[in-house]
């Protein structure tokens, strides 16, 4: 009776444990489709997609990046952090990042938990990682952000990211 009453704690416990996993994962809260109901973020959106399949690390992108990054506002830019596309989430945030967008550390800890992962490609090195460390780089004491961390601040956050 005692090894029973045992399993069935030990079940429940992993139970437990497996849905506070679950909800420790990044979800988006706004869906694409809701984004692109504006005619000109489709068109922007969906030329940049077309030929950005992955966030080039060598250079730039190309001029359809140029594009999104210029004529995308900041409240379109924060919406499209919280969609559904990995690639969309980091080329935003990359984008919020180059404007010094004084609320960037705020965005940042949303997806501290953002395990989707995202391909990016270094001259002909291809290989992918997860949003939140994209992310976390673009702010490290290395960039050129005006919010950059600090190279204290940065180790105690990648602690904290890869626990």
């Amino acid at each position: 009776m005692k090894r029973i009453l045992l399993i069935l704690m030990i079940l429940l416990f992993l139970n437990c444990a497996k849905k506070v996993e679950k909800e420790k994962s990044f979800e988006p809260t706004i869906l694409l489709k809701e984004i692109i109901k504006n005619e000109r973020v489709k068109n922007i959106i969906w030329d940049f997609r077309l030929t950005n399949i992955e966030i080039n690390r060598s250079g730039k992108q190309n001029k359809k990046y140029e594009v999104f990054r210029n004529e995308l506002t900041e409240e379109e830019l924060i919406q499209i952090t919280e969609c559904e596309i990995p690639l969309l989430r980091c080329i935003a945030f990359k984008t919020l990042v180059e404007r010094d967008y004084i609320n960037i550390r705020k965005i940042l800890n949303k997806h501290k938990n953002d395990n989707d992962l995202v391909k990016g490609h270094y001259y002909d090195v291809l290989r992918s990682e997860q949003v939140k460390s994209f992310m976390l780089n673009q702010l490290s004491p290395f960039s050129n952000s005006e919010f950059k961390f600090s190279k204290k601040e940065f180790t105690k956050l990648q602690d904290e990211f890869y626990k």
